[in-house]
């Protein structure tokens, strides 16, 4: 019989498999990357930073709406619900993620409207056209992967590395909120992801779906963080500044997706 048909009512370890693929993400480059400590040197930092990211975390309730959509069963699409309604603003007062996410960035000093005009490196391109295909089309395991272990997993112990940062930078609670939230909800969510994977893994073969989809997410992230770091060294690469690659363009293309 496979390992992998341990009793989901067991909720005191995980399988074998899981317990894993936790180690490599929680190890893995993107969530102790080298960027985190720079944060925490260099308060101007935060903001070059925060105009890449806050691409990503407009667009994440699409990834979780697409693969909701392709969910096996209702018990599953429950699971992914649960994340949404974290992520339209249950807990934080009704304001959603991005709302919060630019809260964070208007504290810092960057102008309300020039989040949108941000151009965006090509890395922040990769990421979310990347997550948009593979939540539509690859096997649904692949993008239970990646929102899952590549995302709520990793997020908490990413975030942990930069809050200490705008803690000491005098960022204030309620403008670090983003980040303080997803410490504590998505320790919830990575608990009802991992309860998910326990009811749908049932082979190694649906295993490696799910380790491939974490860690494709992961190595894109990581790529993204590099992009950033070399900024802060470097300033943009050429042609990175184009200005039909900023956030609203990005947005319009998320949007479409959902035509």
């Amino acid at each position: 019989m496979s390992t992998f048909s341990e009793p989901a009512a067991d909720v005191s370890r995980l399988p074998s498999w899981m317990d894993a693929l936790e180690r490599e993400v929680l190890t893995h480059r993107a969530v102790r990357h080298p960027l985190f400590e720079r944060l925490a040197r260099d308060r101007s930092a935060l903001s070059v930073f925060g105009l890449q990211h806050v691409a990503l975390v407009g667009c994440f309730t699409t990834y979780m709406e697409w693969l909701l959509l392709r969910a096996p069963s209702s018990m599953e699409k429950l699971w992914l619900a649960k994340v949404l309604v974290n992520e339209y603003g249950e807990g934080t007062d009704g304001d959603d993620h991005e709302v919060l996410y630019r809260r964070f960035l208007t504290s810092l000093g960057v102008a309300a409207d020039a989040i949108d005009c941000q151009p965006l490196d090509d890395t922040v391109w990769d990421f979310v056209e990347g997550h948009l295909r593979t939540c539509r089309s690859e096997p649904y395991l692949v993008g239970l992967g990646a929102l899952g272990p590549g995302h709520e997993w990793a997020i908490p112990d990413m975030f942990s590395r930069i809050v200490p940062a705008l803690e000491a930078h005098g960022v204030a609670a309620a403008d670090a909120l983003y980040f303080t939230a997803h410490q504590e909800q998505d320790v919830d969510h990575g608990a009802w992801m991992s309860e998910a994977l326990r009811r749908l893994v049932t082979t190694p073969a649906d295993a490696a779906l799910v380790r491939r989809g974490a860690l494709w997410s992961l190595d894109l992230r990581a790529a993204l963080w590099d992009a950033v770091l070399a900024r802060l060294d470097h300033g943009p690469a050429p042609g990175a500044e184009a200005q039909d690659r900023d956030v609203r363009a990005l947005r319009a293309k998320v949007h479409a997706s959902r035509g």
